[in-house]
């Protein structure tokens, strides 16, 4: 099964006076989670754009995907990267043949997952509870152009984090890719939060839609349970936490490196030429006397 990173490099310079940002620990989860995506499943891609793929290779990221695809050069200047940071994603999707799995880059998935794909349309990360703080009632967004809801959404349904996102064919993902598009071109920006609407879009519409056409809609875990850590990681709740704290940061990539020395060593040792991860290379080869 093929799957996909993505990195839109314009949410990040948009926030970061126009310099592209990926974290190193968030560098580190993302070769992680291509590593362990090649062991168990097959090929992933990263699909970015001319940006991100220079970016990828001037830090000595390149090598750890099995293609380096530039399809989001179309998005420059036709979406507003702050307020629909996570748009690259949908149009990522959009661009990749079906089935297909979409991987967030702070998730990894540690085993093989195709038995929880066979009997499902559609395999999301996990439901999300309706918190009015993320998923605000629909009323919130002054909508334009004459855009109107399509009537056969239930808004009664509980979200899908799309952090891990399986689609079986090709005729659901354009109806999906294509409403949550036409949702953020056709909202009005004015006032607009960032997180509600990018949520709204991604993760709102996607089980809406699915119960329209008639898909079946499944979850690879549950959000509320520990027990699935030896299935998935998904490092989202922990980043606030990496970036103010250097020690925590510090121990988290260390723990991420020995991961790969361990179980992908010839990955582990490419770290050697990575712009931001080599000095986390040469403290594990110096402990380890190697």
């Amino acid at each position: 099964m093929e799957a996909f990173h993505s990195f839109w490099s314009e949410p990040g310079r948009c926030r970061n006076q126009g310099q592209v940002r990926f974290p190193d620990y968030e560098q580190l989860t993302a070769i992680l989670s291509a590593a362990e995506w090649q062991k168990h499943s097959g090929r992933i891609r990263m699909i970015t754009d001319t940006e991100g793929a220079q970016y990828f290779q001037t830090i000595g990221l390149s090598s750890f995907w099995d293609e380096i695809d530039v399809s989001l050069d179309d998005l420059k200047e036709t979406v507003d990267p702050f307020l629909f940071w996570a748009a690259g994603k949908l149009y990522a999707l959009q661009k990749m043949p079906a089935p297909c799995v979409m991987l967030d880059t702070d998730l990894i998935v540690w085993r093989n997952v195709e038995d929880r794909l066979r009997d499902t349309d559609i395999l999301a990360a996990h439901a999300e509870a309706l918190n009015p703080e993320v998923y605000p009632d629909r009323s919130v967004f002054r909508l334009k152009n004459g855009y109107q809801f399509p009537e056969e959404w239930d808004f009664s349904l509980e979200a899908a984090n799309t952090a891990f996102l399986y689609l079986r064919d090709n005729e659901f993902k354009k109806y999906y890719t294509g409403e949550a598009i036409r949702f953020f071109r056709n909202v009005g920006t004015e006032g607009l939060n960032p997180v509600t609407a990018m949520c709204f879009a991604e993760q709102r519409v996607l089980p809406m839609c699915a119960a329209a056409k008639g898909k079946s809609l499944s979850f690879l875990m549950d959000f509320n349970s520990m027990d699935e850590q030896d299935l998935v990681t998904h490092n989202w709740g922990f980043k606030q936490i990496l970036e103010e704290q250097p020690q925590a940061r510090r121990e988290f990539c260390m723990r991420c490196v020995r991961r790969l020395m361990l179980e992908f060593p010839d990955k582990g040792k490419r770290l050697a030429s990575c712009r931001d991860l080599k000095q986390y290379y040469k403290d594990y080869v110096t402990v380890r006397g190697q």
